[in-house]
């Protein structure tokens, strides 16, 4: 399955923690942009893989709710899994927002992380 570079940016943001709302200079978003390596890439899509399956797993559970109560209690559930995904794919929830955030902006990025995703399809 490919996936495609614009369904990977909206995905990439599944995770539904908050974030912070503070606004970063355009150069320290530049400085980002390219502060990335492999391996941090790798282990962010690492992570992604993981949110993806769980957001299909608790997508249905949440529009199954009796009511809000339950929602709130598999959307709590849904997030600690997904913080847990991504400290197990060794990056802090931070730094995989960061991460998230820079694919926004940078198409090289993008790519970058969907040649990973690529890779570990073929696998």
């Amino acid at each position: 399955m490919k996936t495609p570079a614009i369904c990977f940016a909206a995905l990439a943001l599944l995770l539904v923690l908050p974030m912070a709302q503070a606004q970063t200079p355009v150069a320290e978003v530049r400085a980002q942009q390219t502060a990335y390596s492999d391996p941090q890439l790798q282990q962010f899509a690492d992570a992604y893989r993981a949110i993806v399956v769980l957001s299909r797993e608790y997508g249905p559970k949440l529009k199954g709710a009796a009511d809000i109560e339950e929602a709130e209690a598999i959307n709590r559930e849904a997030q600690e899994k997904m913080v847990a995904a991504i400290n197990k794919a060794g990056l802090s929830k931070e730094e995989y927002q960061a991460i998230a955030s820079s694919l926004q902006s940078d198409p090289a990025l993008v790519e970058r992380v969907n040649k990973l995703l690529q890779q570990q399809e073929g696998q």
